[in-house]
């Protein structure tokens, strides 16, 4: 059974399933055709419903939760791993009024968490996550929001923090921030017990053999430096991508569901 899978570029999604898409572990009885893209073109790919299997922003949940259940292992969720607001030339959000705020789409957590904490008063531009830190460098938005590796290499660029979405999230919600989740179509919801098998068997095959989807992490990664992918993967690829379960209660509310979506 051909089921078609999305996965977005960052290095959690490539180490999650890189044994899955090379077949360094048994998926039967499915093959995957496999779609790498950015994470907000994914969250397009959900609303339309056009995949089987796709990582999404929690953020777009309440918008395919009719279409979608959410799959307990290989997301991204955790600690000291949120979004970020940088910006070259102002000290506090608060300045930020009617300014522009570049951020890595409308549908992305990222995006719904800054509206949670600092409202909508702000001149929005979405772009691709990977080119926002030039944007603010070079002075087409006054500040921006990073997600994947750019929270982790933003003051190599000159630029400083106004705000630490993750922080203020975990501190509110005494919770890990709910970053990206793989989501299955509601058609094939039986099948999410042995899909979830599957991908925590990739999980530990990646985890037992680096070298070996070392080049196919750093092939995707926007940041080809050895120490931020290694820390990129520590913090996003944890016991919470192996299975969600111990917080899908305190994460259903925000994505305006029940623990029932979890499965």
């Amino acid at each position: 059974m051909e089921l078609r899978l999305g996965i977005s570029t960052c290095p959690n999604d490539t180490f999650i399933f890189m044994p899955i898409i090379h077949n360094f572990v048994d998926t039967s009885p499915f093959t995957f055709r496999v779609v790498l893209d950015d994470v907000e073109k994914l969250n397009g790919f959900a609303i339309s419903g056009l995949l089987d299997i796709v990582k999404v922003s929690y953020g777009v949940v309440p918008k395919v939760k009719n279409k979608y259940n959410i799959l307990k292992s290989g997301g991204a969720l955790g600690y000291g791993c949120g979004p970020v607001v940088v910006s070259s030339n102002v000290s506090t959000v608060e300045e930020l009024k009617g300014k522009k705020i570049a951020i890595p789409g409308e549908n992305t957590t990222a995006f719904m968490i800054f509206r949670y904490f600092f409202g909508e008063d702000f001149a929005f531009i979405p772009m691709r996550f990977d080119q926002i830190i030039a944007a603010v460098k070079e002075g087409k938005a006054d500040a921006g929001i990073l997600i994947h590796e750019g929270r982790f290499v933003y003051k190599d660029y000159g630029l400083h923090l106004l705000a630490d979405l993750g922080e203020l999230w975990e501190n509110k919600q005494n919770a890990p921030i709910p970053l990206g989740a793989i989501l299955l179509t509601a058609k094939l919801k039986e099948k999410a017990e042995l899909i979830n098998n599957i991908i925590k068997s990739s999980i530990n095959f990646s985890r037992n053999n680096f070298e070996i989807i070392k080049p196919f992490v750093h092939r995707y990664a926007q940041q080809l430096d050895n120490n931020v992918i290694k820390k990129h993967i520590e913090l996003f690829v944890n016991e919470y991508s192996v299975d969600v379960t111990p917080v899908a209660a305190k994460i259903a509310p925000f994505v305006e569901a029940d623990e029932r979506l979890f499965v």
